[in-house]
């Protein structure tokens, strides 16, 4: 499962951008032999009630049990 997210703009401009994370992620991934069932990106502020993407992870996650 792979999760990347950002609040603000700044944000991405301070070296935490979605691609950025996601490279991150898929590299340690990849070092410690673990396989990405599905990926999940917000692009939200927290004050925003719920994040999309994290909500879709859950639900995600309780469909597939199996899933470490």
């Amino acid at each position: 499962m792979l999760y990347a997210r950002v609040s603000t703009r700044d944000q991405e401009r301070e070296g935490y951008s979605i691609p950025a994370q996601v490279k991150l992620l898929e590299d340690y991934a990849a070092l410690h032999g673990l396989a990405i069932a599905s990926s999940h990106i917000d692009v939200e502020t927290a004050r925003k009630a719920g994040r999309t993407a994290f909500g879709e992870m859950l639900r995600y996650l309780r469909r597939n049990p199996d899933i470490d």
